[in-house]
């Protein structure tokens, strides 16, 4: 009776451990509060003719505004702005065996090595017979007052750039997660349609003819579609939808 019993205590003991390494390798990638997950996606024929190709694992929660007393350069001035902003995480994952014996052909330009994560987000306004375009910034008073909301460390578009994190087995535990923040100023709060580009969260490319026949060069980018109400006497987060899926393009 002794015997069984210890041998149930180390089964259960040996159960324990397991639950907390598979929770420890899990935590790495675990959603918190509303993420998105965009997984990395590549077809065979990305795969094959880039032989360096890498696309993350990409983590975003939905968009946010949030308002912050912010210096204007000229006149030193403070003044109440709503900052929108997208805080992200990425990682680098191993793909999957292709079980092909054709060796990979890269019709570019040579790999730089160590590839570097050079993110870019743009938001679009397309709506009220207006075409806005508005490049992410770095806005420091912003970027202090996100992280204290987030309870985080997310870094700006410049000082995120680096090496991209050596490619590890999902779920192995191992993973170095990339975590930044996007931010905006000035978008027009009586628009009701915008849309995100993302790059620089894969270094796949592809050669298309444009309008005119002559080969451009696309970028693998990620897409997300948002909608509000337009009001700018009441400016609120908990209004900005998501239009549709996000999704992986060239553009």
């Amino acid at each position: 009776m002794r015997l069984i019993v210890t041998r149930f205590i180390c089964f259960a003991g040996l159960i324990a451990a397991l639950q907390t390494v598979t929770s420890t390798r899990a935590f790495a990638q675990s959603l918190r509060g509303g993420e998105i997950r965009l997984a990395a996606i590549a077809s065979g024929e990305e795969r094959k003719s880039q032989g360096d190709l890498w696309v993350l694992d990409v983590y975003f929660k939905p968009m946010r505004m949030i308002p912050v007393e912010l210096t204007d350069p000229k006149t030193k001035e403070k003044k109440l702005e709503y900052v929108w902003y997208i805080v992200y995480r990425g990682f680098n994952h191993k793909f999957e065996d292709l079980g092909t014996d054709n060796t990979p052909v890269n019709d570019f330009d040579p790999p730089v090595a160590p590839q570097q994560f050079i993110p870019e987000f743009t938001l679009v306004v397309s709506d009220n017979d207006k075409h806005e375009v508005f490049s992410d910034q770095v806005i420091p008073e912003a970027l202090e007052a996100i992280n204290k909301r987030e309870k985080g460390h997310y870094k700006s578009a410049v000082s995120i750039v680096g090496p991209i994190p050596e490619a590890t087995q999902a779920g192995s535990g191992g993973e170095v997660a990339i975590e930044g923040v996007a931010m905006w100023r000035g978008i027009d709060p009586d628009a009701d349609r915008y849309s995100v580009f993302m790059t620089g969260f894969s270094n796949s490319i592809r050669k298309v003819n444009g309008p005119d026949g002559t080969p451009i060069v696309q970028t693998k980018t990620i897409m997300q579609k948002y909608w509000r109400r337009g009001d700018r006497f009441d400016q609120s987060e908990q209004e900005i939808l998501l239009d549709g899926d996000t999704q992986w393009i060239y553009r």
